[in-house]
């Protein structure tokens, strides 16, 4: 049985991807959000190792650990290691050494180190090693249930290193993090691409776009390589749009509504498109959630939590927001929540305040707190609040500029990665009526001449729905342009299918090693199951198709309908597979386990024919040879007589 481990924080994101973390790596997960809590369900289940938070609500994490250490034998034995939040005072570390704490961390501690330390107190190995070997990631789980932004800030907080691998419908992201921050990122949209990019910022035109094209498919180079070739951008602009991509590719997932993630600790992502953000994740997550993020998911959550006051800055030094750069009206909100401003107040104050709210809650430089509720550490508090209004600056609100920011960023969020019918709003069999129809509306609204007289951040919204606006009119304008993008959706779909394709072979590859293990332990019916699910995931491999005839005949040697089964897979196997010695070899050994050695022999020769280095074959093949030559001796002895 798994060793279990109880997780008492009460951020409740941190102590979802913590559990998930330590559920990938074999351990049974408890959950409480405060003292009381803690106790309770250390009492039901008088867990292997606790984690406990310092600051919690009720009894602290010091008053939980004196509970645990109160308890009959061995249940107050039990290793705790306390978290704490904020700066260990001497005072501290001489009350956890006499409540006999087994480690006294400070947030942020890394996820390698935390699993590390928890392997240290857990010394028994909680999975078999060829299940370790096959598992492929350490953290997983349904965005749904813990949103991108709290996702990017607590990897961010736990500085995990890796590849997050993102999906939505048929939308794919991969995320290089190196120390928890973003350093690289992979898509799978054809929106994406360099060259369409440039076309949305009115960079190049269509027919350069396609005749770039042209040239990449002949051979030329890359898109940029291409680009700069034909005159038409400098390398710095290049290198500049490439960075601009690899952000949109980032910003992008702020708006998917649903998907899944898969954390895999130590990952690395070929042919990833470079981040140079500046800043630290906690302005990624603020710009995503106030540009991006959906406002229907944003106001549940928020009204979710009325009634309860906004206090300024997380307790953890860590989540303080020296380092977070805030535009005016972010500011403004943070400066009415070091007032003292409700969250009903902050809801009733727009889309835009609601945004901020959500985005600086996510990245805990804000957290909610019952009305009158004291904070658990006053002094680093009350500190983070003076620090913040010694830095804000008093910003004037204009209702109009909300009320336009707000109908720019909605508009925003449903043309970025909708292909350009549906920005348009018309249908792939639209007329030229049609599209021109849309486009002359649409275009009324967005021209950025509308809106010269308003803030920088509500031009540049302007410019990218005019931009993409006018890419729809100008490739949709004539039927020849319609019918050349509809091809090209079809081509994006086909690019889908591959990636889709080579999801399932490395997830087959996985079987595939696990199935190896297990054969190699002679654990033949797991081994089988493994070889089915890569067979099932990547069923044109051959050599996968051998090994599941191999040990689908080792796992049941005696039953003539399996031995049907192995021959019929090992046969189909050396016809996908060619090249490969092992169905012949496996093939050769299954028919002389059933006496039939002729025609084993036929397919050892196979075997060594295809792979003249074929140990096992030529083993086998040099005891028939010696079989025959005593078969020989003996009848020439008989002979004699």
């Amino acid at each position: 049985m798994p060793h279990s481990v109880l997780c008492v924080d009460d951020d409740r994101n941190l102590c979802q991807i913590i559990a998930k973390a330590l559920e990938g790596e074999g351990y049974r997960v408890l959950k409480a959000h405060d003292g009381d809590a803690g106790l309770a369900v250390f009492d039901a289940e008088t867990p292997d190792l606790v984690l406990m938070d310092l600051l919690l609500p009720g009894k602290d994490g010091f008053e939980v650990v004196e509970g645990i250490r109160s308890r009959a034998n061995p249940a107050c034995e039990t290793p705790v290691f306390l978290i704490s939040g904020c700066s260990k005072t001497p005072a501290y570390e001489e009350r956890a050494a006499g409540l006999r704490v087994d480690a006294f961390l400070t947030k942020p501690v890394p996820l390698d180190q935390l699993l590390e330390q928890v392997a240290k107190a857990l010394p028994a190995a909680p999975r078999a090693p060829e299940e370790k070997l096959s598992r492929p990631s350490v953290l997983e789980g349904a965005l749904d249930e813990l949103p991108f932004p709290a996702l990017l800030h607590h990897l961010h907080g736990l500085r995990a290193s890796g590849a997050l691998l993102l999906r939505s419908g048929k939308k794919r992201k991969a995320i290089q993090l190196r120390d928890g921050r973003p350093v690289g990122v992979r898509s799978n949209q054809v929106s994406e691409c360099l060259g369409n990019l440039l076309v949305r910022m009115g960079r190049i035109d269509a027919p350069t776009l396609k005749e770039t094209l042209r040239r990449m498919k002949r051979g030329d180079g890359l898109q940029g390589e291409v680009l700069v070739a034909m005159e038409v951008l400098s390398e710095a602009e290049i290198a500049n749009a490439l960075r601009v991509q690899a952000e949109e590719k980032l910003f992008e997932i702020f708006e998917w509504t649903s998907g899944t993630f898969e954390f895999r600790r130590g990952g690395r992502l070929k042919g990833a498109s470079t981040l140079g953000l500046d800043g630290n994740p906690a302005s990624i997550i603020v710009n995503g959630v106030t540009s991006r993020f959906p406002i229907e998911k944003i106001d549940s959550e928020l009204r979710g939590h009325s009634g309860k006051t906004v206090v300024a800055a997380g307790e953890s030094p860590f989540y303080l927001f020296q380092d977070l750069t805030l535009d005016a009206p972010a500011q403004c909100v943070l400066q009415r929540v070091t007032e003292g401003a409700s969250i009903d107040d902050l809801l009733d104050a727009g889309e835009t305040s609601q945004r901020i709210l959500y985005a600086l809650l996510a990245a805990q430089v804000v957290e909610l707190r019952d009305a009158g509720e004291p904070a658990a550490n006053p002094g680093v508090t009350a500190n983070a609040v003076a620090a913040a209004r010694a830095r804000l600056a008093s910003v004037r609100r204009n209702p109009e500029e909300d009320a336009v920011r707000e109908e720019l960023t909605a508009m925003a969020q449903r043309v970025r990665g909708a292909n350009l019918f549906e920005v348009l709003g018309v249908a792939q069999n639209a007329e030229d009526d049609d599209v021109r129809a849309a486009y002359v509306d649409l275009a009324k609204r967005t021209h950025p001449d509308r809106f010269s007289g308003f803030g920088e951040a509500i031009r540049r919204l302007a410019e990218e729905v005019f931009g993409r606006v006018s890419l729809a009119h100008e490739t949709l304008t004539d039927r020849r342009g319609r019918d050349g993008y509809r091809l090209e959706l079809a081509q994006g779909a086909r690019l889908e299918e591959e990636m889709e394709e080579a999801r399932r072979a490395l997830a087959a590859e996985q079987e595939f090693q696990k199935g190896a293990a297990a054969l190699k332990s002679r654990r033949y019916h797991p081994a089988f199951e493994a070889f089915k699910s890569a067979v099932d995931l990547y069923p044109h491999e051959g050599e996968y198709l051998a090994y599941l005839g191999w040990t689908r005949f080792l796992s049941a040697q005696r039953d003539d309908s399996a031995q049907k089964e192995a021959v019929k897979a090992l046969r189909k196997a050396a016809k996908l597979a060619p090249d490969s010695e092992k169905p012949y070899l496996f093939l050769g050994q299954l028919l002389k386990a059933t006496g039939r050695h002729e025609p084993a022999e036929r397919m050892f020769v196979k075997a060594v024919q295809v792979k003249a280095d074929c140990v096992e074959a030529l083993r086998e093949l040099r005891l028939i040879n010696l079989r025959r030559e005593k078969q020989k001796g003996l009848v020439r002895r008989l002979l004699r007589r």
